[in-house]
């Protein structure tokens, strides 16, 4: 099979790009080796589109994340998905904290991120009164949404332009080079040639790199663990509320998200580890998160949690390096034609349509793009918002969250038209079936039986989240 684009990675960014490349007449192909998309780290984080105010001045990834920010309420329109424009405080817990909290507002400045300013104990009561700080830096500009919907909505978007996506193939080989790579993925293989090769593998990108002969990237795993809590303690929060970072960390603090459902997210935290499949949650860091989202929330109990999860950071500075390294996005002058990206953790959610707009550039840098006349700019699949009212009279599946057999059904339709393998996870992550109070205790065996009856799956083959995952092991009556 031939194409004009291979993007290696079905996450935020690289299906960003697919969307973008689509308006010109190009070929292209995304190539996951999950059976989905926002099965990796786009589907592991706090769910923010982030002002700015955190990266260093003149760095791409500042720059980026300033465009991203401002530019999202139209993409999120353009994919149809909710974004809430909550704005976000940093407090300072301690005296000791303000000065730099005030470095961050300067360096938010520098960067122009707009809405920014120092507040104090009565503004932050007046944000939320259940806030308490000495001080606090107060981004106008930050919004909370939903990562699974918008990972989703990206590539859904690429597939009605024309983008052919390969769920569950690995990449293994690619030989040749430009203008001639030549990509095995998967097992059994399939054979991808392509013109240009785009690395958006996250965690993987420097292993992709490794296949063509380029050693300059080391990605270090940095785990970050989350909790999120029950729907009832929603209305204590209103905005996002983060602590004073800890530079050398290179994250943003254990913070309190509010989502979109209403419930509350805690974390994440910061460890360097040394498996990039490692997401395992550990005992310790877990009671860790609880201890220091009291000090932000002091009425937070292990009682509120209803899961805990963690992701992980594609960092380029190791653990005695510390803080941040810029994002690596650039044809690489060792194989030309191949596009690497490293590097991009967070703000990368907030950067995918810029981070995709810098890609085609560079592309255009080397030859002609013609635009294509039936480029379709909008999502014309079901709104995302929809997905939270079912209609009047439907059955509904999904007590805690209030999910209709339609919207599952719906879910399993959206899967296979982009190619992706049917899961269950891959259902959760478009409907949030399974997500409340219960994990799925009372809707997860309804919602096989559902799939089995209207779209003819065979419960003894439907897995989790992968091959590994299956469900059942077989039937206790015939």
């Amino acid at each position: 099979m031939r194409f004009d684009v291979a993007v290696i990675g079905a996450g935020a960014v690289g299906n960003a790009i697919a969307g973008k490349l689509a308006a010109y007449k190009l070929d292209i192909a995304v190539i996951e080796k999950e059976e989905d998309t926002a099965f990796g780290n786009s589907g592991r984080n706090s769910g923010v589109v982030h002002a700015g105010f955190n990266n260093k001045p003149g760095s791409l990834m500042a720059q980026l994340c300033v465009m991203g920010c401002q530019g999202f309420p139209k993409v999120a329109s353009d994919l149809g998905i909710e974004f809430r424009k909550t704005g976000k405080l940093v407090m300072a817990l301690r005296e000791e904290d303000i000065p730099p909290l005030v470095r961050l507002y300067e360096q938010g400045l520098a960067n122009g991120v707009q809405g920014l300013a120092i507040v104090g104990p009565r503004e932050i009561k007046e944000i939320n009164g259940n806030f308490n700080g000495v001080r606090g830096l107060w981004s106008e500009m930050t919004g909370v949404f939903d990562p699974f919907a918008y990972t989703a909505a990206l590539a859904e978007h690429a597939a009605e332009n024309g983008v052919r996506f390969f769920f569950g193939k690995q990449v293994t080989e690619i030989s040749g080079g430009a203008g001639d790579f030549r990509i095995k993925a998967g097992d059994p293989a399939i054979g991808i040639e392509a013109r240009w090769v785009i690395n958006s593998a996250g965690l993987y990108a420097d292993e992709i790199c490794r296949l063509v002969g380029i050693d300059d990237y080391v990605i270090h795993p940095c785990r970050g663990e989350y909790h999120i809590l029950d729907q009832k303690l929603g209305r204590h929060l209103n905005v996002p509320v983060y602590p004073v970072p800890n530079d050398r960390m290179g994250g943003l603090g254990v913070h309190l998200t509010p989502q979109l459902a209403g419930n509350i997210m805690i974390g994440p935290s910061a460890e360097y580890i040394g498996d990039k499949d490692d997401f395992a949650d550990e005992a310790a860091v877990m009671d860790q998160l609880i201890a220091e989202g009291r000090e932000l929330i002091p009425f937070i109990e292990k009682r509120h949690i209803i899961k805990s999860f963690s992701g992980i950071r594609p960092k380029l500075t190791s653990a005695k390096q510390g803080g941040f390294a810029d994002f690596v996005i650039e044809e690489s002058e060792k194989a030309g034609r191949f596009i690497v990206l490293a590097g991009i953790e967070s703000p990368g959610l907030t950067c995918a349509v810029p981070i995709a707009e810098k890609v085609k550039d560079i592309i255009a840098g080397k030859e002609a793009l013609i635009r294509r006349d039936d480029y379709r700019p909008k999502r014309s699949g079901p709104r995302s918002i929809d997905g939270l009212n079912p209609e009047k009279g439907c059955n509904i599946i999904c007590r805690c969250e209030k999910i209709s057999e339609r919207q599952i059904l719906d879910a399993f339709d959206r899967i296979v038209a982009i190619g992706a393998i049917p899961t269950m996870k891959g259902i959760r992550n478009r409907t949030r079936a399974g997500m409340g109070r219960c994990q799925g205790g009372f809707c997860a065996i309804r919602i096989v039986e559902l799939l089995e009856k209207k779209r003819g799956i065979d419960p003894l083959r439907f897995c989790w989240n992968g091959p590994e995952s299956m469900m059942f092991a077989g039937r206790t009556r015939p």
